[in-house]
């Protein structure tokens, strides 16, 4: 899948300036009424699509990010990290909105929470970005959508998005992430709408059955293959590695053993850019998908992300 296009991928969705710590002492039961105190932290562009995009130029990948932020200090703060991290950013600022801040924990069980807040986010909307797609879609391989449920502005748009990826010979690839409580019925079946046009699909498996109303991956994936052959389907399932269909069946990838959880955060982001920077390197579904699993385990342990072997 080589290109000769300036962008291998271009992602819409939200953004934040996140702060992850690592080794920070809660428990299964939340945080305690009194100070805490964690190990090392990092500040960074945050995000499923801005995690895909910035994981991903640490790849190799050409990558470039539309989102919204404020006229605030956090919003330059994110325009200077995204350029640190080497993403193209596109970002939309608007005066009275607050950029987006995330801070994500993880306590040595491997066990994750998370604090959002700011109002740029739910400014996003497709009447602004919809024009910056003219104008990088037709020279990117991939548009990747991350975290749809979050973009409740585009419940109507992402037809339209579609078609116009599909105008541009631009690949479209979704992960729609966690499926929040209380969501309505019309932006589940746009979501789904938008997957059976996509050309590559990376939800959890919780994700994935929730959305699809079945009780397990092969289930899904079947009905899946059934309406749209053409659509590739990779299902992650945390330590129990990914599954995805070829030749009529499920096949399954299993997952290096992470003994030590140090951030969790945007590891199933890593694991997506990984399967695509393989497969545009060439690589078969099978190997894309073990080399996603190798990056997301390096992801998980702190570690430098593999670089993969130029193919002989």
């Amino acid at each position: 899948m080589a290109t000769s296009r300036a962008l291998d991928a271009v992602a819409i969705g939200t953004c934040y300036v996140d702060t992850n710590v690592e080794n920070f002492p809660f428990s299964s039961r939340g945080i305690a009424a009194e100070e805490l105190i964690g190990k090392r932290y990092e500040v960074v562009p945050g995000g499923s699509a801005v995690n895909f995009c910035r994981l991903g130029h640490e790849l190799g990948l050409r990558t470039a990010f539309i989102g919204m932020a404020g006229n605030d200090v956090n919003g330059d703060t994110l325009k200077n990290l995204l350029e640190q991290q080497g993403v193209q950013s596109d970002l939309i600022r608007q005066p009275g909105l607050q950029t987006n801040i995330g801070f994500n924990i993880t306590n040595p069980q491997g066990e994750h929470i998370m604090f959002v807040a700011g109002t740029a986010n739910a400014a996003l909307d497709p009447a602004v970005v919809i024009p910056k797609l003219k104008e990088v879609l037709p020279e990117t391989e991939i548009l990747y959508l991350g975290g749809c449920f979050k973009l409740k502005a585009f419940k109507d748009a992402f037809g339209e998005i579609a078609n116009l990826a599909g105008r541009f010979s631009a690949k479209v690839a979704i992960d729609h992430g966690r499926i929040p409580e209380g969501v309505s019925e019309g932006m589940l079946e746009a979501v789904k709408a938008l997957v059976l046009r996509s050309a590559y699909y990376f939800p959890s498996r919780e994700e994935f059955c929730r959305l699809w109303s079945v009780s397990n991956i092969s289930e899904g994936m079947r009905r899946l293959q059934e309406q749209v052959p053409q659509l590739v389907v990779v299902v992650k399932d945390g330590a129990n590695g990914a599954y995805y269909w070829t030749d009529n069946s499920i096949r399954h990838v299993e997952v290096e053993k992470v003994d030590e959880v140090v951030n969790a955060t945007g590891a199933g982001d890593s694991f997506n850019a990984g399967v695509i920077t393989a497969l545009m390197r060439g690589r078969s579904l099978g190997d894309a998908i073990t080399y996603g699993c190798e990056v997301a385990a390096a992801k998980i342990k702190a570690k430098e992300l593999p670089l993969l072997p130029i193919a002989t």
